[in-house]
């Protein structure tokens, strides 16, 4: 027996308003339920974050439900926790989940809570339930995503698993949404070491979803990762996809998972320093140079255009307004055909203190200290004084009521001349 254990599909996320990237986030999970059906598992589990909101965009639906027939029309079970995406909101008294599970496309899971305790009844279509018995021997118990309460909530589940009358089952899944302490540095519902312990000497195989990030621990607790990149933080992650988890009947069920890296849109990460740029240009020139070098190390086979983020660093030499972030963008695009670039401005403009000396009038202050802000662009510094006599001058012009037209013009006149005397 063998089955298939995927989590954090996120349907109908249209990341950076791209109509494509919708697409991705369907192409992936379809992809799976394609492995499903060839591999030929005997049930496949769905760790929460089928959907991205809990409002669904009917085009994500149709794509689920595509998938979901895919599997039912295969006879491979669907089994499906709620994660915290897609749950529904506390006046709603019916998520989109239940409605899955309702027509019969998923069997939803997840204990009843009963005068404080949970209530472990079988699946019933009617009514959901806590666990399902499957052919061979095998159990999925299920628990939906509970956020703070989550420790809570798994003494509650432990107490109750332990205390459950009837033979034990040959093989136990705990299917649920939460992350596990320690993976990532800030994650809601993560569930401590302490309070997961209880339940190794009752369940098998514990199948986790929410954090985008593979791992595994102590051949025990899977978490997959998410099937496609959510988030530009997860490109630097290592490979993920989906556990294809085979069962050995003859050796007290033991299980050998593997974790099957999927194909997903390729997410590119670069930096360019413009502390040696002494003008826009020169920053213009280095990212090209940076774009042109990491495009033409495409993997072999890969065509689909990538996302590709760009984040410039340093101290730049001249104003920020000066650098055109569009024309950035529009060159990252080029050089990797890409699906969309994104650039992230984090350089920061030159100190704003400005060392001055004495002054023996207002006057003599504001040209030193209009000077000096002048002489940080490379641009000008060579004629620092001359351009700090033209912002005076313009300000001057400005206070007692030039035209527009006389200020344009005496701009213009100033800039030509300093131009003719070569900068």
């Amino acid at each position: 027996m063998r089955f298939l254990h995927m989590a954090d599909i996120h349907l109908g996320y249209q990341q950076y308003n791209s109509r494509e990237r919708f697409d991705d986030f369907a192409r992936a999970f379809l992809h799976v339920v394609d492995e499903a059906i060839t591999r030929e598992v005997s049930f496949v589990l769905l760790a929460g974050d089928l959907f991205e909101k809990r409002t669904v965009d009917p085009l994500a639906m149709r794509q689920a439900v595509e998938g979901l027939q895919q599997l039912r029309d295969a006879q491979i079970p669907a089994i499906a926790v709620e994660g915290n995406h897609e749950r529904a909101h506390y006046r709603d008294q019916y998520s989109w989940l239940e409605f899955l599970d309702a027509i019969g496309l998923i069997t939803l899971l997840n204990p009843a809570v009963q005068d404080g305790r949970l209530h472990f009844a079988p699946y019933a279509p009617e009514g959901g339930g806590a666990y399902v018995d499957l052919p061979g021997g095998v159990r999925v118990y299920g628990l939906k995503y509970y956020g703070a309460s989550t420790d809570r909530v798994l003494a509650m589940f432990t107490e109750g698993l332990a205390a459950l009358a009837g033979p034990a089952p040959a093989y136990s899944i705990l299917l649920m949404h939460a992350g596990l302490e320690g993976i990532l540095d800030r994650c809601s519902g993560a569930v401590t070491r302490r309070a997961i312990e209880p339940l190794r000497p009752l369940v098998n195989y514990v199948a986790l979803g929410h954090i985008h990030k593979p791992y595994e621990v102590d051949n025990w607790i899977f978490n997959p990762g998410s099937l496609e990149t959510w988030s530009v933080d997860e490109s630097e992650w290592a490979e993920r996809g989906y556990y294809l988890v085979e069962l050995a009947a003859h050796s007290a069920m033991a299980h050998q998972a593997e974790l099957v890296a999927t194909p997903r849109r390729r997410f590119i990460r670069l930096q360019v320093s413009v502390d040696a740029c002494a003008s826009p240009q020169a920053i213009y020139d280095a990212v090209r140079a940076k774009a042109e070098s990491a495009a033409a190390m495409r993997p072999a086979g890969d065509d689909r255009p990538p996302v590709v983020e760009l984040t410039l660093e340093g101290t730049l030499p001249f104003d920020r307004l000066d650098l055109d972030i569009g024309h950035v963008e529009d060159t990252v695009t080029a050089a990797f055909e890409a699906l969309l670039a994104r650039v992230q401005n984090k350089a920061k403009p030159a100190g704003s203190n400005v060392d001055v000396g004495p002054a023996g009038s207002r006057a003599q202050l504001e040209q030193q200290v209009l000077c000096g802000l002048i002489e940080r662009d490379e641009r000008f510094r060579s004629a620092a004084s001359q351009w700090a006599e033209v912002a005076i001058e313009l300000k001057r012009r400005t206070l007692t009521g030039s035209s527009p037209d006389d200020i344009l013009g005496y701009l213009r006149e100033a800039r030509g001349q300093l131009a003719a005397q070569g900068d």
